[in-house]
């Protein structure tokens, strides 16, 4: 099972600590600079901040709990949705969007149902909610439609592998890759000083933010979003996505098995996504693939050339959803 909230400055320490001298990160392990390192004030300040992150608004919440309970139908999220006209026009704008294609259109939530099904609303109503919590206010360092782009690409591109390569539900692997970079909105809402240097540090040197983190022994915002995550409640298997979307879980036997194709996806999804230049999220690494990332999915370099240019065509046709997440 992924890692729960930190409930104290040297949780925190610690799990930043364990991705800085991790060599199952791409680029290995990195020389760190004291200049950049947190004190222990620091780490307590950022623990105080975390918790001032709102929860997820009550519909997201309920949502959670239906994609949890298998005996929940279609009738629930339908009931669920009158509650929130916002979020029932924003569902039904990416319904009749050209990503989706449903014939003649559909006016109301039913007919979205039965067109797409429980699971794929589902997601979208949680995908929606999550980036709702959080402000778009944005500088020349740290654009947030490119964000929503990089987030939609991963979102879009992981939909495609799992379709290719099978064993993980399509819709599921969409919401994993769309929100497998929250931990830098967290971030963007609690240090965007911090998050400012990052960038920039980035975009001078052409790496990874990844790399950064670990180089200026820094919490990963893959680790802040698993904390958030957790709080929310979000299904344990996006928590893991989140948590390890850097890593090569191969032989990471705390994690659970069934939850390991989707994080293969996501992170191959995110490279690939850096590759073709699809939105900025901070990583301005050439975006490499690696035969790590290739052969957990059973995949050969030659494959992806098919998926590049799949997801060239289906960025397009989700362009709708850049509107809605904003």
């Amino acid at each position: 099972m992924g890692a729960q909230p930190a409930s104290s400055t040297a949780a925190i320490q610690a799990a930043s600590a364990a991705e800085s001298s991790s060599s199952n990160g791409p680029g290995g392990s990195l020389g760190q600079s004291n200049a950049k390192r947190k004190t222990n004030a620091e780490y307590s300040e950022l623990l105080a901040k975390l918790q001032d992150i709102p929860t997820l608004p009550m519909v997201a919440m309920r949502v959670t709990e239906l994609i949890n309970d298998p005996a929940s139908s279609s009738a629930d999220i339908a009931k669920l949705l009158k509650k929130d006209q916002v979020l029932t026009a924003k569902i039904l704008r990416l319904a009749n969007s050209s990503y989706y294609a449903i014939p003649g259109g559909c006016s109301d939530v039913q007919r979205a149902l039965a067109f797409l099904g429980f699971n794929t609303l589902a997601q979208l109503v949680l995908g929606l909610s999550v980036f709702s919590v959080f402000s778009d206010t944005e500088n020349e360092s740290f654009s947030m439609l490119e964000f929503w782009r990089h987030a939609l690409g991963a979102a879009v591109c992981s939909e495609i592998l799992a379709k290719r390569v099978g064993g993980v539900r399509p819709e599921e692997a969409f919401t994993c890759g769309l929100l497998h970079d929250i931990g830098k909105l967290v971030l963007h809402e609690i240090d965007k000083d911090r998050l400012t240097s990052i960038m920039d540090e980035t975009s001078k040197r052409e790496c990874s933010f990844f790399d950064v983190e670990r180089e200026w022994d820094l919490p990963g915002h893959s680790y802040l979003g698993e904390v958030i995550a957790t709080k929310w409640g979000l299904p344990q298997v996006i928590r893991l996505a989140i948590r390890y979307h850097h890593f090569d879980v191969r032989n990471m036997d705390s994690i659970l098995a069934s939850a390991k194709p989707v994080i293969y996806i996501v992170r191959l999804a995110n490279a690939l996504c850096v590759k073709n230049k699809i939105g900025k999220s901070g990583d301005c690494s050439a975006g490499e693939i690696t035969s790590d990332m290739l052969a957990p999915l059973n995949l050969k370099p030659e494959d992806l050339v098919k998926v590049e240019e799949q997801l060239k065509v289906d960025i397009e046709r989700a362009g709708a959803f850049l509107n809605a997440y904003r």
